[in-house]
This record gives C-alpha cells, structure tokens and sequence, in this order.
C-alpha cells in the first residue's frame, strides 16, 4: 500500500488535474538497466493542450518530511503524442526519467495481473481493492501524496480479460481519480486448496466515472439533473501489460 501511494504521482496542467503512477520494467537495450513507465489514462494525455505537462514528484528531506519536485514533462512533439496508447481501451504510457533524488519505489511491471494471476487468487465480486488518486485536485498533505480509497468489485465476470477489457468498481470517483492505480494487497489471503498466502497485484486503472442523467421538466423549460452512481469504470491490468509492451 505504502509503495504504491509513493509510486503515484499528480499530473498536473492548468486546465486539468489527473493521477499516474510509475512501473519499472528492465531496458531493452540493458538488462542491468532499469526504465520507468509513467502509466495513466490516455484521455488525461488528449485531453491536455500543449507540447507539456507537469509531474508532481516528492524528495525525502527527513523522516516524515517531504518536499514536492515538479517537473515538465514533454508529451508531444510538433504536435504528435510521445506516448503509447492501447490499441481499443484508456490507457496510456511513455518513459520517464524521474530527476535525481526523488522518492520513487521500483514496482515491477510484473505485477500487472494477468488472467493466471487472477484465477490463482480467485478473484471475485466482493473483493475489496484499494486505490489512490487525486479527486477534485485534493492531495492528503503538504507534500503531495495521494488519497487511498477503497471499493468492492461491482461486476461479473472478469475473466477471461481479452473478453472484459473492463469490470465496476464500488467506489465514488471524481475529476482527477483517472489514471489512478487500483491493486489488491492481501498478506495473508485463504485460497481454497492452499494455506494463506500473500497475494499483491496491480488490477488496472480509473478511467471513468458512472452517472445517471435525469431530465426535470417543468411549465417554462426543462433541465438535466445528473446523479453520481458510485461506481467507477477500471481498465483490467491485462490492456495495461499491453501497453507497457508497445512503449518502445
């Protein structure tokens, strides 16, 4: 839980805020060398003017103190989008080169879950999954970390993934959720026909929030009354496997 409220970092632009988080994958062109994928929803990328937006990274001044370190990061190049986007569904990620001395945990790619993943930990409607991100440009302190929320699986079924690109969250979202990560984190999880075990998984992201429109009509006009639902749209960690493999 910890390592994934360090790993999620504000996008930030004047017109917009959003949520992404950073995964470590090894270098292509060096093993020994690691990479960092800034991951997050691709309309919080579209939907931002301009050649640049800001990342919201921290530094560790002393226990307990932190300080925020924006940094620009180019996300175009004479108008073209330096990021990779899934083919079919809201993601997006690009290579980030984090500035020296910041606060960044290496989470593994790895542990984006896959349909083997999560049919070994039966996962299901009821599980109850955490995630962390930015409503309404809110951030829990001075230092700028996020807010981790949690919410039950909504939806059914979830597998196979190349089917349900995407399954319903219990949880309230607002402007800013999109691009946070939602994961599991169980340390001791009872899985029928095995002891317990620890079970950490990355489950997919927010895109999207669920609203019902309600049209009120009255003798001098009508107007529209949108109602929030409670349930949040989250991309399955599958299509963003997917995408952190087409980042070249």
């Amino acid at each position: 839980n910890t390592s994934v409220m360090r790993a999620t970092i504000k996008l930030q632009h004047e017109r917009s805020t959003a949520t992404g988080f950073l995964l470590t994958r090894p270098s292509p062109a060096d093993a020994n060398q690691t990479q960092f994928v800034l991951v997050t929803a691709n309309h919080v990328l579209e939907n931002t003017p301009g050649d640049e937006t800001t990342l919201i990274y921290r530094t560790k001044e002393s226990e307990g103190t932190f300080k925020k370190v924006p940094t620009k990061l180019a996300i175009r190049k004479e108008g073209k989008p330096l990021w990779v986007k899934h083919p079919t569904d809201d993601v997006a990620a690009l290579i980030v080169t984090p500035p020296e001395n910041v606060d960044v945990p290496k989470i593994s790619s790895d542990l984006l879950a896959t349909d083997e993943m999560l049919a070994a930990a039966q996962i299901h409607p009821g599980d109850t999954l955490a995630y962390v991100g930015y409503p309404h440009r809110v951030e829990s302190n001075d230092a700028g970390f996020a807010l981790l929320r949690m919410g039950a699986i909504a939806s059914y079924p979830l597998l196979p993934t190349a089917k349900h690109h995407v399954f319903l969250l219990s949880a309230n979202t607002f402007e800013g959720d999109s691009g946070s990560p939602v994961f599991l984190s169980h340390d001791s999880r009872v899985v029928p026909g095995k002891g317990p075990e620890p079970v950490r998984m990355i489950m997919g992201l927010v895109s999207a929030q669920q609203f019902i429109d309600e049209e009120v009509k009255t003798l001098y006009g009508s107007s529209k009354i949108r109602h929030r639902l409670g349930l949040a749209l989250i991309v399955q960690a599958s299509m963003l496997r997917e995408t952190v493999k087409l980042v070249p």
